[in-house]
């Protein structure tokens, strides 16, 4: 049945992706109101429940595939509620959203903790114009274009895409030359009065670093909650799993993501 509706709905727009997106936004109950910007090059969205706009661009972007499992499916609800049923909340609640793409996680993470810090990690020049779009006005995220990082001072540029050469999965490679600035773990949990609260990872297999043998994950005994999508192309989900047992972690898998839960902090305050 799914393959057959799918065959109806390619046949409609003849493989037109602007026009598939078009429909989409036109038949979405989540979008108020739509309005096309710069020759049709970005839409600008009211979404329900949703005082800011939203800014996606046109196809073959896949920001509106985005939007639609981070807002409309909310993907990171089940972190959220991990996090307000196992902790004490002391304001503001402190959230890294590692690989922000264009802000639509961190506009859910402000919607479902209004008073909170969060520090908005995206390296992907395009990405992180369209991330201050979607964060205009909102003084709870903190943008920083630099590349996470398992060390101090790297340097990085912008690689290949490490799925099918989609627009969303580029991700960062060290380099001498780099005009991207890594950032640690260490020095945002400065930053955040020494924890984190939650922590999202979605680095496009750069996590592989952070969980490196050679690298620390002492980050990993003051995060309360670690959401993280793993890359299985890089063979790495054994030893990050491993590790986060090791350090008192109950794990969960949905999805794509999964979820860890630092059952040693539980109760306990900052």
């Amino acid at each position: 049945m799914e393959k057959s509706l799918r065959k109806f709905y390619n046949l409609i727009f003849k493989g037109t992706s602007q026009k598939r997106l078009k429909y989409d936004i036109k038949r979405s109950s989540f979008i108020k109101k739509s309005k096309p910007e710069n020759q049709e090059a970005v839409y600008r969205l009211e979404l329900k429940n949703y005082r800011n706009s939203f800014f996606i661009r046109n196809r073959p972007s896949s920001d509106y595939d985005v939007l639609r499992q981070v807002i409309f499916e909310a993907e990171y609800e089940l972190a959220c509620s991990a996090f307000e049923h196992n902790f004490k909340t002391f304001e503001p609640i402190r959230i890294v959203d590692a690989g922000a793409n264009i802000g639509l996680t961190s506009r859910f993470f402000t919607e479902r903790f209004p008073n909170s810090v969060i520090y908005a990690l995206e390296p992907e020049p395009e990405n992180f114009k369209m991330l201050l779009k979607n964060i205009a006005g909102l003084d709870t995220i903190k943008p920083l274009q630099n590349a996470l990082s398992s060390e101090r001072g790297k340097r990085f540029e912008i690689g290949e895409s490490v799925r099918d050469e989609a627009d969303w999965s580029r991700t960062t490679q060290e380099s001498a030359n780099g005009t991207i600035m890594g950032i640690t773990l260490e020095e945002l949990l400065n930053e955040n009065g020494g924890f984190f609260d939650i922590l999202k990872i979605d680095i496009e297999g750069a996590e592989r670093f952070i969980f490196d043998d050679r690298a620390s994950q002492d980050f990993l005994d003051k995060t309360r909650v670690l959401v993280i999508e793993i890359h299985d192309e890089f063979n790495i989900r054994s030893s990050i799993y491993k590790e986060l047992r090791k350090r008192g972690f109950s794990i969960v898998e949905q999805g794509e993501l999964t979820l860890g839960v630092n059952t040693k902090l539980m109760n306990f305050g900052a």
